[in-house]
Parts: structure tokens; sequence; C-alpha cells
């Protein structure tokens, strides 16, 4: 019986160590293809980062909306939410503030990287989970460690260094992190399956961005359909959108939030290194001190993050069974 009891308990240590590996992977992909995006994104440089938003929404939709349709729970879920939309007003109220904030941020990502602003975007990707925390302090009214209140300190000295190196606020990065931010908090009042909540979201869009399409379409400003390589680049705009995001979710069923939280700093190393090495974008002394600033804050900020207090709020903030991100 001894042996039978230890064998079992090899099998699910075997198990669980699989299941790990298996959420290091997902999580690692979905973090480097958010990073390598800015390249794909570049590649359609020639659109209009309107039209590529566009795009983003509308074969998001459709291929997320495709791959529920052969989940007969959560496509169930998905069309009894829309039959009794009056008794989920609410919810579908935090759908649209979601659907809102992540379309602005898409838009202003893209805009950035196609603009020659992808060293600013970079340092609004860092500064990101710093906002998200100050939103749960502000917001939520948690309470956070002497740690994290540091992290948020330095993370707005970098902030003032390179308003000073700007000579204006960094509109870029400041949208990137306070849209990434909004979304972050209307996602934990949404109380639905990821895959349900990313169909409602792109669906809710999905009207805007037709009526955008023929706007676009009137004035001559259209490239879907001038090439077959541009059309497909675009089309693929909608599944690079939405993939991540599931491997993400498929990764951080398997890991720790704050095993998590060290991926997170993936996209934006990735997004520094190519607008310094493939953009040629130049950096000053004085943006060099602001990165450094920041670089200091995430490390204090993951440290504070081992801290069990810490690591309630943020999962208070990003709750375990609903742990959408921004995804770029």
């Amino acid at each position: 019986m001894t042996e039978h009891n230890q064998k079992g308990k090899e099998n699910n240590s075997a198990s669980s160590s699989l299941e790990k590996i298996i959420g290091y992977i997902y999580t690692s992909f979905a973090y480097l293809l958010w990073g390598f995006l800015a390249l794909y994104w570049n590649i359609l440089d020639t659109v209009s980062s309107v039209e590529i938003l566009i795009h983003r929404i509308f074969w998001g939709f459709l291929f997320l909306f495709f791959i529920m349709f052969f989940q007969p729970k959560k496509r169930s879920i998905f069309f009894s939410l829309l039959k009794d939309y009056r008794s989920n007003v609410k919810q579908l109220i935090y759908i649209f503030a979601a659907t809102l904030s992540i379309s602005a941020n898409w838009l202003i990502y893209i805009w950035a990287v196609n603009f020659g602003h992808i060293m600013e975007a970079s340092f609004g990707l860092y500064i990101t989970p710093i906002v998200s925390m100050m939103i749960g302090v502000l917001v939520l009214k948690d309470k956070i460690n002497k740690g994290a209140c540091l992290s948020i300190i330095l993370a707005f000295l970098g902030v003032l260094v390179i308003t000073y190196d700007f000579g204006k606020i960094p509109w870029i990065a400041v949208s990137l992190a306070a849209t990434s931010g909004v979304y972050g908090l209307a996602k934990k009042y949404i109380k639905l399956d990821t895959l349900v909540g990313m169909c409602l979201e792109t669906m809710m869009a999905t009207p805007f961005a037709l009526l955008l399409f023929l706007f676009l379409q009137r004035t001559n400003n259209i490239y879907f359909g001038s090439t077959l390589p541009l059309t497909l680049l675009l089309i693929g705009a909608g599944i690079l959108t939405a993939l991540p995001l599931l491997w993400f979710t498929e990764g951080s069923k398997r890991l720790s939030l704050t095993t998590i939280g060290f991926f997170q700093y993936i996209t934006p190393s990735i997004t520094f290194l190519l607008g310094l090495f493939i953009f040629k974008n130049s950096i000053t002394l004085t943006q060099w001190i602001s990165f450094v600033f920041i670089w200091f804050s995430l490390a204090l900020f993951s440290f504070s993050s081992s801290n069990s207090k810490t690591t309630k709020f943020m999962n208070r903030l990003y709750p375990h069974d609903n742990k959408d991100q921004k995804f770029y």
C-alpha cells in the first residue's frame, strides 16, 4: 500500500513538472511573439495605423469566434450572455470599457512603431506593471509594502527624467501604460472565460472597425486588396493579435503569478533591443539614465512581488481565474 502511494506521488510530481514545463513554453512563446510583433507592424509601415487596427479587430474576432464555435460550453456561454443582455448590463459595460482601452493601446503601439518612437513604446511597456499597481492602489484602495512604494517612486523619477529630456511629457509611454492599466482594471470585474471575453471585446469593436474601413475606402486610403501579400499580412494581423493571448492563458493556468511576473519583462526588453539595433533609434545619456531608474524600479517591484502581501494585492488586481493582460 505504501509502495502504491509512493508511486502515486511520483506520478503526480512528474505530471506537475511536465505541466510547469508546458506552462513555461506557452508563456515564453506569448511574450516573445508580443515582443517581435514590432517587426510585423514595421513591415506594414505603408499602411495607416488605423487600417492595421481595423484588421486586428475584425480578423481577430473571426479567428477567436472560429475557435470558440467548436467548444460547445464556451459557445453556449457566449450566446447566453448576448441573449440575456438586460440582466448582464454591468458585465457588458465592463467589457466595453476593456474594448475601448485595449483598442487605444493597440493603435498607440502600432503608431509608435511605424513612426520611429519604438524606444518610447518600450519605456511605456516597462512602466506598465508599475502603473497597473498604482491604479490598484488608487482605485481598489489596496495596501502595498515599502518596497513596492519605492518602486513606484523610482518609476516616477524615470518618467520625470525622460520628460526633462523630451521637453514634454512622454505621452506615448504614459498612454500605453495607462490604457494597459485601465484594461487590467476592467478585466478584474469581468467574470468570464478568457476566450468568451475576448470574443465579446472584439465583437463590440467590430462595428466601429467596419465603419472606419468604409470611411477609409471612401477617401481612397485603403491598402487591403491592393496586393495579395499585403492583404494576407493584414489578415494575419488579427490572428497574431489573438494567438499570444491564447498561449498566455494556457501558460498562466500552469504557473504562479510571481513566476509569470518575471516573464512580462521579455516583451519590453525585445522592443528596446529592436529599437536600438534594428530600427537604429538613437538614445541619449539622459534616456539611458531614465531606463536605469525603470530597471531598478522593476527589479525592486519583482522582489517585492515575492512578498505575500504584494502577491495577494496583484492577485486581486489580476484574478487568477481571469488572467488576461495587455497584448500588443
